[in-house]
């Protein structure tokens, strides 16, 4: 369930010989006056000043760097699944979690950084959930578009969905292809599209779970998680019904109608069926949704009909309109079927 945890540390300790490296100053090149920060003091040394210091493992990083109107801020980033299992596929449980921590902070320790997690606060907060879709990972790339889904290309993500402002992301991936592009050993596990939701501030995440706190994670957080996890969901891309869905494709179709209206004249749906084809309409929408924006834009409901059975002829010589490509199913059906395994508990 937890994936990314991102802390900012309350309580540590940097010793003499701590395994960290300092970043030095920088500098104004026309004067030379070097712009130093504070970021850490060694008992009986004083002070050490640069522009950053970081230990940094395959596991974990640790960053000690000024934060404006704090000071000095030290930031903790581990993937919870990583340190378990050596890799982030599957999830951990409560008690796996705070075995987790605890082992990062033996580490820590071992590296001369003394600190006490459970005292940390969460400055990122990464859920996910892997389910095992029926179809294709891109018979789903109409359905995530009608969503208004960005559609992103990241490295070592693949074709990735994502949902997002300042506070908060959704993201919807092909985890195997994920973990192909990043040459990791993908030998038996079954087709996954992963969904993660990631909390990106401390105020986000107390807004959504009611607590920053680390050592709240183990005194009922665990369970407010996930519970949170399926509502956030559920309240925001799986916020529709099948039927809605619908609607939502054919306002897409209903603005090009328009479009072609405007330009074309009275023979706009002749260019628009040639410019576009069948081919379009079955990929992201679906004779239902066409049949919807005709409606909506066409106050002659005998020249709708007719409309209606240009369309069937175009379906008949091509594909059923009703389809979305490499699958049986409509977008209505997919999206009940993504929304059924990623909200169910």
């Amino acid at each position: 369930m937890i994936d990314t945890m991102k802390l900012m540390l309350t309580d540590y300790e940097i010793t003499e010989d701590a395994e960290i490296t300092v970043q030095p100053s920088s500098f104004v090149l026309s004067t030379g006056a070097m712009v130093e920060h504070p970021l850490f003091n060694v008992k009986d040394k004083g002070t050490v000043y640069g522009s950053k210091a970081y230990a940094n493992t395959e596991n974990w990083n640790l960053t000690l760097k000024p934060v404006l109107g704090m000071g000095t801020g030290a930031f903790l980033q581990l993937s919870v699944p990583k340190n378990h299992y050596g890799s982030n596929y599957y999830s951990v449980g409560e008690g796996g979690t705070k075995a987790v921590l605890n082992k990062v902070e033996n580490e820590l320790n071992d590296r001369g950084i003394k600190t006490n997690i459970q005292e940390a606060v969460l400055s990122r907060l990464d859920t996910f959930k892997n389910i095992e879709p029926e179809e294709h990972f891109s018979s789903y790339y109409g359905l995530f578009q009608t969503l208004n889904a960005k559609r992103t290309a990241k490295r070592d993500y693949g074709t990735t969905f994502l949902y997002s402002n300042t506070q908060q992301e959704f993201c919807v991936y092909d985890k195997k292809e994920e973990m192909r592009n990043r040459k990791l050993n993908t030998e038996g596990l079954p087709e996954t599209m992963r969904f993660e939701h990631r909390l990106l501030n401390k105020t986000k995440i107390n807004s959504v779970y009611g607590f920053t706190g680390v050592k709240d994670i183990f005194k009922g957080g665990y369970e407010v998680i996930r519970e949170k996890q399926i509502e956030s969901w559920r309240s925001n891309l799986f916020k529709y019904e099948a039927d809605e869905v619908l609607v939502l494709g054919s306002r897409q179709i209903e603005e090009e109608m328009r479009a072609y209206m405007e330009r074309h004249g009275r023979n706009w749906l002749q260019y628009y069926i040639k410019s576009y084809g069948s081919y379009y309409l079955t990929q992201y929408a679906g004779k239902e949704a066409v049949g919807i924006a005709l409606m909506n834009i066409e106050e002659d409901r005998v020249k709708a009909w007719r409309a209606n059975k240009i369309l069937e002829e175009a379906e008949r010589e091509l594909l059923n309109m009703k389809k979305i490509e490499g699958t049986n199913k409509t977008m209505a059906q997919l999206y009940e079927e993504l929304k059924n395994k990623v909200c169910e508990n």
